[in-house]
């Protein structure tokens, strides 16, 4: 995996698809790059996890937010 942080169309198209998603499927999305990003592994995470997980918490605010939980 690079360490290349993800470019702003790649990040759109990410939340993009992850609102398509049912909740649960974006909360695993979620769940799993947060593992991707703890720092108990010894290493910073990449770039690109780091805005993975940005991306299903923000699709999961606004989702909040909106009123518009998905099932």
């Amino acid at each position: 995996m690079s360490d290349e942080p993800l470019s702003r169309p790649e990040i759109e198209a990410l939340q993009r698809q992850l609102s398509l998603l049912s909740e649960p499927a974006v909360r695993d999305a979620d769940v799993q790059a947060h593992a991707r990003c703890c720092l108990g592994r010894g290493e910073l995470p990449n770039p690109a996890d780091v805005q993975r997980f940005l991306s299903a918490w923000k699709v999961l605010w606004r989702w909040e937010q909106n009123g518009k939980r998905r099932k």
